[in-house]
């Protein structure tokens, strides 16, 4: 028996790791507040950025928002599909190839085994899960993923995201990868694709799920294109080079060695909230008010989870994963206006260094770097 759809159950009675709740937006749409500016650009695509910006471009494409999600093919899966298999709570699911395509057997909406051909990629390390696509415009994300890391680490294997073989996921549950909190368009797609419309009807319940890149791309963060590339193609005159906002700032701290302080890098006192919220549409703990737009404010489009049980401890520290945002806010290096670029290469995603070198960007390396500070053996894990 073939399923025609992923199962839609109701709640009662199912776990649920994180329910954020989907709050409406008709309240602030009636204060005044959801008109964007990106409204009148349009997207342009990340190769038109290409031939002025080749190094960030490059950069860009091997990092995670590039393979963030990307169509299944030779050159984007990572996982063993050759035949092997991955048993759990009684379903034995097989990973094969046939005709050029990549397919999965495994247990559909109604326990019953099927196959089913893999669409999408979504991420690569140090996990990679793979998009199944339905008649009804969902798509659904497998429980069970490749992990990717070296085999020396305990990688190269087929694994399931809800291990505890003593309570397994069933066919039954809403976080089988059938069910609702596997579901791509509500759950995922806003963050891993690049403008993306959900176009849900409830009238039919379905999905016509559209983006203009299927990653996470340039325009992601710089928004829409269209006018930068006619001020690029043109002239060139004037300040404004075609784009609403400004991620360019690195923050309030310069380099080290024009503080006169002895253990911190200067502090000028601006507030670049505006990278900083760019980041945090994606990386942060939070239900949507409205579609995603790269240039409105955050307040103005998320509800972000404060403060609250189960998501933190007493004391502040991080429970559950909350995605970094609503930590950062905590941390006195936002206060002193420290911003994800001090730290993160914007298009390699990567670090500036793996090493303490990282910290003594800002802090004296004199100081800090110390064993009477970080309470760590040199040469040891923490120092």
């Amino acid at each position: 028996m073939r399923s025609a759809g992923p199962g839609r159950r109701p709640i009662a009675g199912y776990r649920m790791t994180a329910f954020v709740s989907r709050l409406a937006a008709t309240a602030l749409i009636a204060a005044g507040g959801l008109c964007d500016p990106a409204d009148a650009a349009t997207y342009a695509g990340s190769e038109s950025c290409a031939s002025c910006h080749a190094a960030e471009h490059e950069a860009w494409k091997k990092s995670h928002h590039f393979q963030a999600m990307l169509p299944a093919n030779e050159e984007t899966v990572l996982g063993d599909f050759s035949g092997t298999t991955h048993q759990y709570g009684g379903v034995t699911s097989r990973f094969f190839r046939r005709d050029g395509r990549f397919y999965v057997e495994t247990d559909n909406a109604q326990g019953e085994m099927e196959e089913f051909a893999i669409a999408y990629t979504f991420g690569f390390r140090p996990l990679q899960q793979y998009l199944i696509a339905f008649p009804d415009g969902r798509y659904q994300a497998l429980n069970v993923v490749w992990d990717a890391r070296p085999g020396e680490q305990g990688g190269q294997r087929w694994i399931h995201l809800y291990p505890d073989p003593d309570n397994p996921v069933t066919h039954q549950d809403m976080v089988h990868w059938t069910g609702t909190f596997q579901n791509w368009n509500s759950r995922c797609a806003s963050c891993h694709s690049t403008g993306l419309e959900k176009n849900y009807d409830g009238r039919t319940d379905r999905y016509e799920t559209a983006w203009k890149e299927v990653n996470v791309a340039c325009e992601a963060c710089h928004g829409p294109a269209s006018a930068h590339l006619e001020w690029a193609r043109g002239d060139r005159q004037g300040a404004d080079t075609g784009f609403t906002a400004s991620l360019a700032d690195r923050g309030a701290f310069g380099p080290r060695e024009a503080d006169p302080g002895p253990t911190m890098a200067r502090l000028d006192g601006r507030r670049p909230l505006r990278q900083v919220e760019s980041c945090a549409a994606c990386h942060a703990r939070r239900s949507e008010m409205a579609d995603h737009s790269p240039v409105a404010e955050f307040g103005k489009q998320y509800r972000l989870a404060l403060i609250e049980p189960g998501l933190y401890f007493p004391d502040g520290q991080v429970n559950q994963e909350v995605y970094v945002y609503g930590s950062f806010l905590q941390s006195r290096m936002h206060e002193a206006g420290v911003v994800c670029t001090n730290c993160h290469e914007a298009h390699s995603n990567e670090v500036y260094f793996d090493d303490n070198r990282l910290c003594a960007q800002c802090h004296s390396a004199e100081t800090f770097d110390r064993p009477e500070h970080h309470r760590h053996s040199p040469g040891q894990p923490g120092a």
